[in-house]
């Protein structure tokens, strides 16, 4: 999923680890050019939506701390 937060563009996402069945959230941080300045994951969630969610926010909370 891609949304515009404060003139960034985040990039979030989630993957299954088979291992675990665990999701692991995702995200990336560009600025205004389209260049990666961040890119981080989330602490493992019991569902996809859920390791969205917190991606989402945690990429938010990166940018509110700049």
């Amino acid at each position: 999923m891609e949304a515009e937060y404060k003139g960034f563009s985040i990039i979030t996402g989630a993957d299954c680890d088979d291992s675990t069945k665990l999701w692991n959230g995702r995200y990336r941080i560009l600025d205004e050019k389209g260049i990666v300045i961040y890119e981080s994951f989330v602490d493992p969630q019991s569902g996809q939506e859920a390791a969205e969610e917190a991606a989402k926010q945690k990429a938010r909370q990166w940018v509110d701390a700049r």
